[in-house]
């Protein structure tokens, strides 16, 4: 668990002693003052906050305040959301990770960092607040013998593909990023050690870098590859959906609290690689490298165990061509050209070949990095000093 979002709704939730810390200095005002534009305004809110607090020598989190006509239309309402890393809020670092037995921990952290800028809270409050963002990740040291590029290169072939939701990729600074993107949700791949030890304008993770780096040059680490897998949902529908199916319960609102219920990191990190390494088309994408005459073989042999006909004879060619062109290009990009040329009015088509080809290939492993990665995520050991030291 990294980064996460939430929202405390007033009135009397919270306290802040400080106003002149933020920018506008922050006042509160009745509904009576409203002008009548105000009144009949349909925006999200009416007026902005942020703190903006003096030097403060542990980790501070973002502090923004809301003001925002109440549902009845009758009242103001001031919410404070709160932005912050959770392992920075405990470490200074986001090299060791949370777990979910830190939750008391994390609220009593959170709790006196805030009280340094004169934010008032209880930690009941914090336990309840509304959580409306939040990164789940998972750090895992790479043995010398596997290399970062090599993983994100196999993972670039991958796709994402939904019917409203448009997908992107980002792949960038010397091939050590590779971002997934789809509609709320994002899969963000890097090289933890190398993104430490980068200036900062050009990190992934732009916060708290001289004792990240610290920790890297403390512990020998600079020579070494740390695979930095982030599943980031962003926004508050997104994450009642995928939270409530990860607690196994019925769609609704996510205390902060909730996030701590043992064994969900696990599951929101493990499910959401499986969601994308499990996609028909990306399993064809991310077998082991194979001899190009032994995948035909192998292909050829499964399918006569379908029958010998010149039926299953071209199902098998057709698969043989579709797994070598996505495992040389990618699933995006042969897909588009397949779609564009051949089966544009009927895309169940090309689905449905796509399934063929994985039906004749379901026995040939994923590569080794994929492998590696996947028995990794699976096993879930946190990371922490002790790890780190041993690694070296």
């Amino acid at each position: 668990m990294d980064t996460v979002i939430i929202k405390i709704y007033g009135p009397g939730k919270f306290q802040i002693e400080r106003r002149f810390l933020f920018v506008p200095e922050l006042t509160v005002r009745g509904y009576g003052e409203l002008s009548m534009t105000e009144r009949e305004s349909n925006a999200l809110y009416l007026r902005h906050f942020v703190l903006h607090p003096h030097r403060y020598d542990g980790y501070m989190p973002g502090v923004e305040v809301f003001e925002t006509i109440a549902e009845d239309r009758q009242s103001l309402i001031y919410i404070l959301q709160l932005t912050f890393s959770i392992p920075k809020l405990l470490y200074q670092n986001s090299l060791q990770e949370v777990v979910e037995s830190d939750r008391e921990y994390v609220f009593s952290r959170l709790k006196t960092a805030l009280s340094g800028v004169g934010i008032i809270l209880d930690n009941h409050q914090i336990a309840e607040a509304r959580v409306t963002g939040a990164h789940f990740c998972k750090n895992i040291i790479l043995p010398k013998t596997m290399r970062m590029r090599d993983i994100l290169r196999e993972l670039e072939r991958t796709d994402i593909n939904k019917t409203v939701d448009v997908t992107s990729k980002e792949f960038k600074n010397g091939g050590r990023v590779l971002g997934i993107y789809s509609g709320t949700t994002e899969r963000v791949f890097y090289d933890k050690i190398s993104d430490a030890m980068r200036p900062k304008n050009k990190r992934k993770d732009k916060e708290h870098i001289d004792y990240e780096r610290e920790i890297v040059e403390r512990y020998g680490l600079k020579g070494y590859e740390v695979f930095r897998y982030e599943y980031r949902i962003k926004k508050t529908q997104t994450v009642m959906r995928d939270v409530s199916r990860g607690l196994e319960r019925s769609y609704g609102p996510i205390a902060f609290k909730d996030l701590f219920t043992p064994g969900l990191f696990k599951k929101m990190v493990l499910d959401s690689w499986r969601a994308l390494i499990e996609r028909p088309e990306n399993r064809l994408a991310l077998f082991d490298p194979a001899d190009n005459l032994k995948l035909l073989l192998h292909i050829t042999g499964e399918a006569k165990k379908l029958g010998a006909s010149q039926h299953t004879l071209n199902k098998a060619l057709t698969s043989y061509g579709l797994v070598r062109a996505i495992g040389d290009h990618g699933v995006k990009e042969v897909r588009g050209i397949l779609l564009g040329s051949w089966c544009k009015e009927h895309p169940e088509r090309l689905t449905q070949k796509i399934q063929t080809a994985v039906d004749l290939t379901q026995h040939i492993l994923y590569s080794n990095n994929i492998g590696f990665i996947d028995k990794a995520l699976e096993e879930f050991t946190p990371v922490d000093l002790a790890s780190l030291q041993r690694a070296t």
